[in-house]
């Protein structure tokens, strides 16, 4: 299932899922609380300004267990980026900046991929991206959707047949 929560900026989007996983307290003075009450570990998490660390970019794809290389290609074919197969050994600058803003977007899109939880959280997934990379990634989440639940954090939604929308 794919479900999108939209909204203009700064309306409270990401607020309301940081608050229903845990992360943040609520600022509702405790007249309405959303929390997830399953297993934290069935979900993947892809922030707006995804976190990258000194090491490689392999280590960077693969945080968590370390996946084969075939998998770490396919993951990288589906974000468009299989040319990466190649820098897996390269360094991960500061900030990641030897990567364009839509690169590190499709990076951490690879890397929930490769974490394979049954539940993602993607905030802005689309940001930064043109509009040959947001059919691919579009196109990635309806299929992915058939097997796994997403939720796309947005300011609009760019299917054309979302399962849900709500606007925050």
């Amino acid at each position: 299932m794919l479900t999108y929560i939209i909204g203009p900026s700064g309306c409270g989007k990401t607020r309301m899922v940081l608050e229903m996983l845990g992360h943040i307290e609520p600022q509702n003075d405790g007249k309405m609380k959303l929390f997830y009450e399953g297993d934290k570990n069935d979900i993947a998490w892809m922030p707006q300004n995804p976190v990258w660390f000194k090491g490689t970019l392999m280590e960077n794809l693969c945080p968590v267990e370390l996946r084969n290389l075939e998998e770490i290609k396919d993951a990288l074919e589906k974000v468009n980026l299989g040319h990466f197969a190649q820098r897996l050994n390269e360094q991960v600058q500061e900030y990641a900046a030897n990567f364009s803003g839509g690169e590190k977007r499709r990076l951490a899109l690879a890397r929930i991929i490769l974490l394979n939880r049954p539940i993602w959280i993607l905030d802005e997934p689309f940001a930064g991206l043109d509009e040959v990379n947001i059919k691919i990634i579009e196109n990635l989440l309806e299929k992915e959707s058939q097997t796994r639940r997403i939720i796309c954090i947005s300011h609009h939604v760019l299917l054309s047949s979302p399962t849900c929308v709500t606007y925050y």
